[in-house]
């Protein structure tokens, strides 16, 4: 009797040691928020330009196994005039006050609004990562910044945080059946230069890219000076090795590096003619840009089996913000994300002004 009590000790003594070393690996835990309703969740382990944490927000629906993966935009910078100067990107710090008035202001009637008149993602996980390093969100740099008397550091961190969001979503829904990979403006440079991380986090799920507003264009239609600035302010060579090192050389080959990798994954590219946002940032003109973007879809994305575009006309800026109202050629952009999901190749084409 002695003999099986002491092994029932050992036995017991062995759990709480295993159970402490997992405690001892800081695995995170999972988002916990109200049901299909929005809640902010600090991650202390994230950063902002200016140094303080940032945290999520989350709108969970447990009987579901599909998510949604929104990246925020908010423009970027990349020296003292973008950053100081000109302020051409979101700043921190980013709260959860901020997250509400963001929720309450823009978020309604977007993909991330459960109620939404045929919103193919009313019933999903749904996750918002902010931005507030103005790196695309694959930043991996402090820079110091000079202009005149004031000299500020700003931490370009987003591919840190991306990660450390990750993790919580992980802990939350850990096999997701669909993942959705998206965002807007900046956000929509973040889900297709992060896609290759998000895919790696969910292996043996179904996963799509919808990168709204955020066209890697070809290499040509961009100045080398704009190109070098950013890779020599943000510190990005570890995201783009990962995708593929030709990236380096051509942000466009962003896409053909995703499908192949992931062969089996639809890819889809939402925008406005001539963005003038888009535009403005890359310091192209109206028919410049137009030029370039057609060229993205129908030298790039338009031999890849399995990527789409949806294009309206005009300068618009984001889709995804008020898709009800975006409609090219009779097609409205629900229906057709819908068909993204449900319907074969044959069935779901892309659509041009």
């Amino acid at each position: 009797m002695r003999g099986r009590v002491e092994t029932r000790s050992v036995r017991m003594l062995l759990a709480l040691v295993v159970a402490g070393c997992v405690a001892c690996k800081g695995e995170p835990p999972p988002v916990e928020t109200p049901t299909r309703a929005w809640g902010w969740t600090a991650v202390p382990e994230s950063m902002c330009d200016e140094g303080t944490p940032t945290g999520m927000g989350s709108n969970l629906a447990p009987d579901s196994k599909n998510l949604v993966i929104y990246f925020n935009g908010g423009g970027a910078c990349w020296d003292a005039t973008t950053c100081l100067e000109t302020n051409r990107s979101l700043h921190g710090p980013f709260t959860e006050s901020h997250f509400v008035f963001l929720r309450t202001n823009f978020l309604r009637e977007s993909i991330l609004d459960r109620g939404l008149a045929n919103n193919p993602y009313k019933d999903w996980n749904l996750f918002f990562l902010p931005y507030c390093t103005g790196d695309l969100h694959i930043g991996d740099a402090d820079r110091v910044y000079t202009s005149g008397s004031r000299t500020q550091t700003i931490h370009h961190r987003g591919r840190a945080n991306t990660q450390a969001f990750l993790e919580r979503i992980a802990a939350t829904v850990p096999e997701p059946e669909q993942v959705l990979v998206t965002g807007s403006s900046a956000g929509g440079f973040g889900a297709a230069l992060n896609y290759v991380l998000v895919r790696s986090t969910f292996p043996k799920a179904r996963v799509f890219l919808v990168d709204d507003a955020g066209p890697l264009l070809r290499n040509e239609a961009l100045s080398p000076q704009l190109r070098a600035a950013w890779a020599q302010a943000w510190n990005y060579d570890a995201v783009i090795d990962e995708i593929d090192p030709a990236v380096r050389n051509d942000f466009s080959a962003v896409y053909p590096a995703i499908a192949r990798k992931f062969p089996e994954d639809r890819l889809v590219l939402l925008s406005s003619l001539r963005d003038q946002t888009i535009r403005d940032y890359f310091n192209l003109t109206p028919a410049a840009f137009e030029t370039a973007l057609r060229e993205l879809d129908t030298a790039v994305l338009s031999p890849l089996p399995h990527a789409r575009v949806f294009l309206t006309s005009g300068e618009g800026h984001t889709l995804l913000s008020r898709p009800t109202s975006q409609t090219t050629r009779g097609v409205a952009l629900l229906d057709w994300l819908q068909r993204m999901h449900t319907a074969s190749d044959a069935e779901w084409t892309s659509v041009r002004p």
